[in-house]
């Protein structure tokens, strides 16, 4: 058997597979295994362990691992590039694979990267292993493509490569490329990039590199303020290589974002301006307390005196982008002070800083109207003094004052420290996000010609409007007109659009009483008068396309120096707008979520996490949570959480509520069963079910996923935690009592209910949680909820069986439902009385049932039956009556003998999984199962005949059967990709046409009879 192992080890792979086996060398050994490491670009430990758990159910993965640097390692047969497209949602990057003995865990293997001689320990003897593995495995050439160094372009030594010393590095190549001693030093980061794209899975070069490989690059580099001149040096370099700048992955806009973050994190301080004389004793504590605050954000307090400098240290103005400024009487007795007042507002006019100004011991009609000491220094240095420069003062006196502020009272100075840090932080949060930093450098790479549109779209409370703001503000500066709408929706119910309309044109065209026709608002008029200017408009939340365009007048008069911003909840109105860029605002990750909790926390780290497990990064709900549980000495945080969670805020219920209202009938149907019942499932499974109850599921998905509400994640319906809650809320007010509420979730509504039969014509849907859940029920439970379509009882945790009784039996279930999930259902049958002419979904494994029903029922709808481990079962004959049933599931039952009149009537079936069933010994006829694609008979040990196969199957399993043959038509499927025969004892002899090269995995192992092979 092991010849036979060996001749098949490479049995069936097909020709267009990634497969490393080539023309430049041998196909590993059998027994030889494969050691993977690996690390995801998603660190969050939930990720991570379901990222583990899909890798345990990866056919050829024997064993994973974590360790404390967050590396996975993967030991196996399976290909990489197959964990690759397995995780591709987790972003895996491959960082290592090495090749050992199978089950030698002292054996190191040899490792898949090119070394260098110089590198080499022992010499002969490592060469000698590397020998030893040529002859099992693909050679270099298989592997690592030519990439010549860059250094090459500039400097080539003369010399050999045999007269190279330790010193020179030499890159694998058709051509050797050397390269001079004194430059190498110059191009590590070179060579580490090219060492890494060459143990990419593929391997790459820097010719078919991506952004997101050089994004990952820098991330192992692990660099932090050189990062800038990092990406420098390698887009020189990779320029050098005969790249041009258009297609350099350093140039791109993923790479540039990717820095500008990196960059972000580094400037977590804030500047403290301030013209102190240390002689006011509340001056100092005050700046003092604003430090102190700053420091418990882990924020760095940059503090810098203004009184007494000759020269402004100008570069300080660039290591923060938020400042607070105390203002007081100090500065108008000193020139220099005020001085470098105008020189930080010019910096403020011509960048994106944030000035936060506090007036202490003056009041803001002191500083605007001149008053007070100030009135008197300006009056005294006006007689010696050039007026120009006074100018320049009263300017940057006014500008500051133009932005507001806070004044300082005595008795308040460290709830007013608290408050303006807590302002200053926030905006910092806000400055250094993911989401401004790539829009701002989405715009900054914008190549069009034309006018800008952005569309800027996402769920309600994420932080559009903020960050809107924060991109007027960036931008404004650099135009000449500039508009900006805040709550566009509602301003458009208040005021109406055509007082809307009247106020932008008064905006732009510099009028405050201005009436234009609408002959005047024709595009030739818009064009002509505002082509020669910059223009800036960003309206916010806009519902209507057609309400947006007949604000501006249209869009088609904007042209080039023109950027429009539109932010919207829905996408469909963004691409109404003919927007040319479109952006989603990202939910927060946990480093946004925790530096926004801690603006409010300080040192509370298990409320924090409290906090942001049921907030889903929405900043809104962040701040209302946080606020809450700040406000108040709350002994139990969890159950606080837990009734802000099953009663939202006033706040979070307003921002939810207009997207909900806008929904039909059709769609908040469908969101309140995806809230209430069916987040996380399969988007497939969901949509036949409900549409099974009449509902147009695929367009209500669509648009809820377009009115940002829900999310589809690996074909998975998401939402966040806190749109559940909401929906959930939407149900529960429909009445005080729950046997009055559509959807039943709360396992104490749920008991209330079913144990007192007060269940009523309102119920729509009961899934119950019965973990460790205990309750007799009576026969007439179901009586009364004759509109029940989706009934659910389940056990959440594994281990826990639940104790639902029927002691009397049950007289029937409502002849409504379309789904029937009752795990360990404890009877023999289904009731007699019920007509189950609407079901689509059986679930019932680990059931006590002997047969489904007494006589024959109406199974016309019926898609998907699974009673897998129902161990008493011994007839479904009632399914010859189930003609669109697609998938069944019988795994484990083990007293089913003879399916042979039952499965042969479902045309429609596509999987059939009777894996375990130790007991059958007969099949039916399935050639005439034309769309049957996966059959598992694996485990069957007294099946010793199938009769033919269904012509189209993908995947066949027939471990430890008592075949002894396959049948003949098994030669005549084309799409075979999956043939298991393991331990098919009595297996003799395979089909000599079998069709190899569709076969990508053939198990053989423990077929001990097998005598020959085609």
């Amino acid at each position: 058997m092991e010849t036979l192992a060996s001749m098949f080890g490479s049995f069936g792979r097909r020709s267009s597979s990634k497969a490393i086996a080539s023309s430049a060398g041998k196909i590993p050994s059998p027994e030889m295994e494969k050691v993977i490491h690996l690390s995801l670009d998603q660190r969050h430990v939930n990720k991570t362990n379901k990222a583990m758990s899909r890798l345990c159910k990866i056919p050829g993965v024997s064993s994973v691992s974590l360790d404390v640097d967050c590396c996975i390692t993967v030991t196996g047969t399976v290909d990489p590039e197959t964990i690759q497209n397995k995780l591709r949602h987790y972003r895996p990057m491959i960082r290592e694979v090495v090749l050992r003995k199978k089950h030698d865990l002292d054996e190191q293997g040899a490792k898949l990267r090119t070394k260098h001689d110089s590198d080499e320990e022992g010499g002969s003897e490592q060469g000698n292993k590397k020998l030893a593995l040529d002859e099992d495995f693909p050679r270099e050439e298989a592997y690592v493509s030519v990439m010549p160094s860059p250094i090459s372009n500039w400097e080539r030594s003369d010399r050999s490569d045999d007269s190279l010393s330790g010193d020179n590095s030499t890159i694998v190549a058709d051509k050797s490329t050397t390269i001079a001693p004194n430059k190498k030093h110059l191009n590590e980061d070179w060579f580490s990039f090219c060492e890494f794209l060459r143990n990419r899975i593929p391997p790459l070069n820097p010719h078919n590199c991506s952004a997101y490989d050089v994004i990952d690059f820098l991330r192992t580099r692990q660099v932090s303020a050189g990062i800038e001149a990092l990406v420098e040096r390698l887009r020189f370099s990779i320029e050098a290589f005969g790249i041009r700048s258009e297609v350099n992955p350093f140039c791109s806009l993923a790479v540039t974002s990717y820095v500008a973050r990196v960059i972000s994190r580094e400037t977590e301080c804030i500047l403290v301006f301030s013209c102190n004389d240390n002689l006011d004793v509340d001056e100092t504590s005050f700046i003092e307390a604003i430090s102190k605050e700053l420091l418990q954000r882990e924020v760095t307090p940059l503090t810098y005196n203004l009184l007494g400098r000759e020269k402004l240290d100008e570069k300080i103005l660039y290591r923060s982008r938020v400042g607070i400024m105390i203002l007081s009487n100090s500065y108008v007795c000193s020139r220099q002070s005020l001085d470098h007042l105008v020189a930080i507002m010019d910096h403020w006019k011509t960048t994106d800083l944030v000035i936060i100004p506090i007036y202490f011991k003056v009041t803001l009609s002191d500083i605007c109207g001149l008053k007070g000491r100030f009135e008197a220094a300006f009056l005294q240095l006006q007689r010696s003094l050039q007026e120009d420069r006074i100018q320049k003062w009263k300017a940057a006196v006014t500008e500051i004052v133009s932005i507001g502020g806070l004044e300082w009272t005595k008795g308040s100075q460290f709830m007013l420290a608290e408050e303006v840090v807590r302002n200053a932080s926030l905006r910092l949060c806000l400055k250094n996000s993911k989401n401004l930093v790539e829009i701002v450098a989405l715009l900054n790479h914008s190549k069009s010609s034309d006018v800008k549109i952005l569309g800027i779209w996402g769920m309600a409370g994420i932080g559009k409007t903020s960050v809107a703001r924060e991109i007027f503000e960036i931008l404004s500066p650099h135009y000449d007109l500039c508009y900006f709408l805040q709550d566009f929706h509602l301003m458009c119910q208040m005021k109406g659009l055509r007082q809307l309309r009247d106020d932008f044109l008064s905006k732009v065209c510099g009028e405050e009483k201005l009436s234009i026709g609408a002959c005047d608002t024709k595009l030739s008029f818009m064009r002509d008068r505002f082509h020669n200017k910059t223009i800036l408009v960003v309206l916010d939340d806009i519902s209507n396309a057609r309400d947006a365009e007949a604000l501006v007048g249209g869009f088609g008069w904007f042209s080039n120096g023109h950027t429009i911003i539109l932010t919207s909840r829905k996408k469909q109105v963004l691409v109404q707008c003919k927007v040319k860029e479109l952006y989603e605002i990202q939910k927060l990750c946990e480093f946004e979520s925790f530096r926004l909790c801690k603006q409010y926390l300080n040192g509370e780290t298990m409320v924090i996490s409290e906090i942001m497990s049921c907030s889903g990064g929405i900043p809104l709900v962040l701040k209302v949570f946080v606020s809450s549980v700040s406000k108040q000495d709350i002994k139990n945080i969890k159950e606080h959480l837990q009734s802000l969670r099953k009663n939202p805020p006033a706040q979070i219920q307003e921002a939810f509520r207009r997207s909900f209202d806008g929904l039909d009938e059709n769609e908040k149907n469908i969101f309140l069963d995806l809230a209430c019942f069916f987040r996380g499932e399969n988007k497939d499974h969901v949509v036949q079910i409900l549409d099974a109850c009449g509902f147009f599921t695929y367009l209500g998905i669509c648009d809820l996923i377009d009115e940002s509400l829900i999310s589809l994640i690996d074909n998975k319906i998401e939402m966040p935690t806190p749109f559940q809650d909401i929906g959930r809320f939407v149900v529960h007010k429909e009445d005080e009592d729950p046997c009055e509420r559509s959807r039943l979730w709360d396992s104490n509504d749920i008991a209330d209910v079913l144990t007192k039969k007060s269940g009523t014509e309102a119920i729509e849907g009961i899934f119950l949680d019965a973990s460790d859940f205990t309750c007799e029920l009576s026969p007439t439970v179901f009586d009364k909820m004759y509109n029940l379509r989706l009934l659910k009882f389940y056990c959440s945790t594994s281990g826990n069986q639940f104790k639902l009784s029927l002691p009397q039996g049950l007289y029937t279930l409502p002849d409504e439902l379309r789904l029937l999930h009752w795990e360990n259902y404890p009877l023999k049958n289904l009731p007699r009385k019920f007509n189950p002419g609407n079901l689509v979904d059986i679930n019932m494994p680990y059931s006590k049932m002997e047969k489904l029903w007494e006589g024959n029922k109406n199974l016309e709808k019926l898609k998907k039956l699974k009673l897998s481990h129902s161990k008493r079962l011994t007839d479904i004959r009632v399914l010859s009556k189930a003609v669109k049933l697609e998938d069944i599931d019988l795994e484990g039952c083990t007293s089913l003998v003879d399916v042979s009149t039952s499965i042969g009537c479902c045309g429609k079936l596509v999987s059939l999984n009777m894996k375990d069933c130790f007991h059958l010994r007969s099949l039916p006829a399935m050639v005439d199962l034309i769309y049957l694609k996966l059959l598992n008979l694996s485990g069957c040990s007294q099946l010793k005949e199938i009769q033919d196969f269904a012509p189209n199957l993908k995947e066949i399993y027939l471990a430890g059967t008592a075949i002894r043959e396959l049948p003949l038509l098994i030669e005549h499927i084309t799409e075979l990709v999956t043939l298991d025969l393991e331990n098919c004892r009595r297996l003799r002899k395979l089909p000599f046409g079998i069709n190899s090269r569709s076969i990508a995995e053939l198990k053989l192992s423990g077929c001990t009879s097998l005598e020959s092979l085609p």
